[in-house]
């Protein structure tokens, strides 16, 4: 019968021992950092002392009173030539000089048209002078006409209309007369012609002359009484007729005459208005000419324009470039009076007030300091770096210079600026980082054997400092970090902490139902029933207790959490980050005291344990 081969690890059990003991120790060391206690630099000592409250923020000098030389050439023009940026320049030297072809043409054809203009304003002048001449005359004639109607109606009614009457009753009298007498003529013939005494012939001629004087009387009445039933009416009507026409004809004389001075005003207005803006635009063109040569107004150091957006279109100010009208082409600041614009951030602007002190250290003479005073805040937060970081809000903040400047420093230059908010007299105040939140109150972490958080009620606070308005008493030792249990809020940003009171009275809560989608359905024989059957893992995948590997990690689930990417793998960033998580994980299994460090004595029980099971050779065998 051949012998049962012996296993490795007893055949040499104190080599293995050795071994395992020997990596143990590397683990301990590599994911355990030494704390065999308290550091000075991982406390800080609270004492009272005065505190000051400032804001401290970088930007650039500018000028407070500056002049902006602009482009006043209408449309777009080329620059010929333009003055180098840092020239001093004094009053009347020229800066720019630009391409004047084209506003010189405009300038000719506009004085062409200025000249047409005129000639048109004084061709309009004149027709009005010969429309009214025109018009006056007309209006004349026709007054004329109806004071003559008016003569003859009036000549008919007072003087013709009498006098035909008359004649024609005068003719009626004597027509009766003449009748009467030829009537007494003939008788008499008669007679004598009876007695022989008149001839046959007398009588004859007698009795034609009574018929004619019968027929004359009856031709006068018959005028005299058609005169009077339709003559006189007729002619009465006719001169009135007259009368009534040449008024009319007056009116409308008039209102033609109106009309047409009206027509003749507004072509002289038309032309006049033409010429005034011909001779405006012809102004433009002249200054537009004029503006091709740009001088310096005021006597100063010429910087060129930045663009204050990331999308401007518009070209760098150099020779050959293309400008177009009122554009921005060098400004000239007046360098006896300055300003540092600063960007103060949302949460402290609401301390900084116009009045308020500040000193200011420039980046070329940091060895000296200038006072100032805060003069602007913005209303609104800027909005120019809202492309790179949308969450970002700040205020533009000024800050007069209180003092003269030396020559040499100039607009641009880099500066400091500190903004005195108050000064806080026998305060307590701690470094900044050593206050964080545990359950939503405001804590601090007492330095002893096992970090004690203690609630505090912070105040007004800096860069470096915040203000403990109480629940820490002087000399007390405070962390500056909290452990790494303490349980603070996460670092994902999440508002409730684990082990937060939470109402739940009005709150609508999911079951946990083998329904909801992702949950493991029963089977028989699993906890939810037949006994005697365990739930395998997905992926079929073997586990420990609580679904973690024999290290204590679930190391697929790590890496799914970890694997920003998605690719399946680990890069090594992700690596180091599942590896701060894995250190933290051990500190927290090796301190078995639960102070928050691990020693010396609960790192050699660690290595005890793990390479005692070694020595001892208890591990079993298959």
């Amino acid at each position: 019968m051949n012998p049962k081969p012996s296993s490795p690890l007893k055949s040499k059990p104190l080599i293995y021992s050795v071994i395992g003991v020997v990596l143990i120790t590397v683990l301990v060391i590599i994911f355990v950092p030494k704390k065999a206690g308290l550091s000075a630099t991982s406390y800080f000592t609270a004492s009272r002392g005065d505190f000051l409250i400032s804001i401290v923020e970088g930007g650039n000098l500018q000028a407070v009173r500056e002049t902006t030389i602009r482009s006043e050439v209408e449309g777009t023009s080329r620059v010929i030539s333009i003055v180098s940026e840092g020239t001093i320049v004094k009053e009347g030297d020229i800066l720019v000089e630009l391409d004047s072809g084209s506003a010189e043409d405009q300038r000719n054809q506009q004085d062409i048209a200025v000249r047409n203009a005129e000639l048109s304003l004084i061709n309009a002048n004149e027709q009005v002078k010969i429309g009214m001449s025109q018009t006056n005359s007309d209006i004349t004639a026709a007054k004329i006409n109806l004071e003559l109607a008016k003569i003859d109606l009036k000549k008919f009614v007072e003087g013709e209309l009498a006098q035909s009457l008359r004649t024609l009753e005068l003719n009626v009298g004597t027509a009766e007369a003449d009748r009467v007498l030829a009537e007494q003529t003939y008788r008499f013939s008669t007679n004598l012609f009876a007695n022989d005494f008149e001839t046959k012939s007398k009588v004859d001629q007698d009795s034609i002359n009574w018929l004619k004087a019968e027929k004359s009387y009856v031709n006068s009445t018959n005028a005299l009484w058609m005169f009077i039933e339709f003559d006189q009416k007729k002619a009465l009507t006719e001169f009135e007729s007259k009368v009534e026409e040449a008024e009319q004809e007056l009116h409308r004389a008039t209102f033609q005459s109106t009309a047409q001075m009206a027509q003749y005003e507004a072509e002289r207005m038309t032309k006049e208005r033409t010429l005034e803006l011909n001779k405006e635009k012809l102004e433009r063109d002249i200054r537009n000419v004029e503006g091709c040569i740009i001088k310096a107004p005021t006597a100063g150091i010429v910087l060129y324009p930045e663009s204050r957006s990331r999308f401007s279109q518009e070209s760098m100010i150099e020779e050959g470039a293309t400008v177009r009208y009122r554009q921005e082409l060098i400004k000239l600041p007046d360098t006896s009076k300055m300003k540092l614009t600063i960007k103060v951030h949302e949460s402290h602007v609401g301390n900084v007030q116009p009045g308020q002190l500040a000193y200011v250290v420039l980046d070329p003479m940091p060895d000296k300091r200038f006072q100032g005073t805060v003069s602007k805040v913005a209303v609104m937060p800027n909005t120019a770096d809202r492309w790179s970081n949308p969450n970002l809000k700040v205020y533009d903040t000024e800050i007069l210079l209180n003092e003269q400047l030396p020559e040499s420093v100039k607009p641009g230059v880099s500066a400091k600026a500190e903004i005195v908010i108050t000064q806080l007299k026998d305060v307590i105040a701690v470094p900044i980082q050593a206050v964080t939140t545990l359950k939503g109150k405001s804590v601090v972490y007492l330095a002893s054997a096992k970090p004690l958080p203690v609630p505090v009620t912070v105040g007004m606070y800096n860069t470096k400092k915040i203000e403990i308005v109480s629940g820490v008493k002087e000399d007390d030792r405070i962390l500056l970090a909290p452990p790494l249990d303490s349980g603070e809020g996460s670092i994902d940003g999440s508002i409730i902490q684990d082990g937060a009171d939470i109402d739940f009275t009005n709150q609508v809560t999911i079951a946990k139902t083998t329904g909801m989608p992702g949950a493991t359905p029963a089977v028989p024989g699993d906890s939810a029933g037949t006994p005697g059957r365990r739930q395998q893992p997905p992926n079929g995948a073997t586990q420990a207790a609580g679904g973690q590997s024999r290290g204590g990690f679930d190391r697929e689930a790590m890496t799914k959490k970890y694997d920003k990417d998605g690719d399946g793998e680990l890069n090594e960033e992700e690596k180091n980050a599942m590896r701060t998580e894995m250190r933290a994980e051990m500190n927290k299994r090796l301190d078995t005291n639960g102070d928050g460090t691990v020693s010396e004595d609960e790192r050699a029980a660690a290595a005890a344990q793990f390479g005692g099971g070694s020595t001892r050779g208890s591990r079993p065998e298959n």
